[in-house]
């Protein structure tokens, strides 16, 4: 990739997304904070060179659908280049000795930690948005509001850091992927991933059948998620992610997934690879 590619991500700064893409990338990365996550699918979609850092699963709130359907939709054009981990690691945020009457944060951490905070300010009202961030910049513009978000947000929005941690107890993590263009060059000695996304013939037992073949190939299922297909009433598409990676396309099968595949694609009306991808690093927040 050149150097001043662009990583898109969910912005504003502030974010898990931005946190982690910093990390990942460099403080001297070109970081380009998108509004919603079909606006960092279109970066990707004017720049051929661009990556970007998206988020896809929460270990509370579950799979992140809005990114999944986006892979889901882009499936055979946009590639999975790496799987990241990032610990999440929340603070209330507000000012100190304000009344608290509204929680903001993206809903996620607000399911994580509803509990503690319904027991914490009873009445208060809760308020999902779109990132912790956008959460951290609607507390700071009230005198009643307070935001679960990243600790680092605290300075770029005037806040103080009133609580922290709030349930160490608990962890939290969120998994990324890193996407682009072109698929990921193999790592040495790191584990790999492969992402497909697949629509089934409509006939008794067919999802039973293409697991079958990852089963019988000794391939570890990861992940898989069912979506309704738009404008298709009935009609699923399912996203799945296997443990290994696929041989380069046209190449003699020689590892399991490959193997796996060659009897899978038979149960399909449609399949994509996503890509094969190693497994990075893990990061604190």
């Amino acid at each position: 990739m050149p150097e001043n590619a662009p990583i898109a991500y969910l912005g504003p700064e502030g974010t898990f997304s931005h946190l982690l893409a910093r990390k990942r990338f460099g403080e001297n990365a070109s970081l380009l904070p998108c509004p919603d996550l079909s606006g960092v699918f279109r970066v990707l979609q004017e720049n051929e060179n661009a990556q970007a850092v998206v988020p896809i699963e929460n270990s509370s709130g579950g799979t992140i659908y809005d990114t999944m359907d986006l892979l889901i939709r882009n499936a055979g054009k946009i590639h999975v280049r790496e799987d990241l981990v990032l610990d999440v690691r929340l603070a209330l945020l507000g000012r100190q000795g304000g009344e608290v009457r509204e929680i903001y944060s993206h809903f996620a951490p607000l399911q994580h930690h509803r509990e503690w905070l319904e027991t914490q300010y009873p009445g208060a009202e809760f308020h999902p948005v779109a990132s912790t961030a956008v959460a951290a910049s609607l507390a700071a513009r009230s005198q009643v509001a307070v935001a679960l978000a990243s600790p680092g947000a605290a300075s770029i929005y005037g806040l103080d850091v009133l609580r922290f941690p709030i349930r160490p107890e608990v962890l939290n993590v969120t998994r990324f992927y890193v996407i682009g263009h072109s698929l990921a060059p193999a790592r040495e000695n790191a584990p790999h991933k492969t992402a497909l996304v697949f629509r089934l013939k409509n006939r008794c037992g067919s999802l039973h059948s293409f697991l079958g073949h990852f089963s019988r190939a000794g391939v570890n299922l990861r992940m898989i998620v069912s979506r309704p297909v738009p404008g298709h009433p009935e009609t699923y598409v399912f996203f799945v992610e296997v443990d290994g990676a696929a041989t380069a396309q046209n190449a003699a099968p020689s590892s399991p997934v490959d193997t796996a595949l060659a009897g899978a694609t038979t149960e399909c009306e449609t399949l994509a690879s996503l890509g094969s991808f190693p497994v990075g690093d893990r990061f604190d927040s």
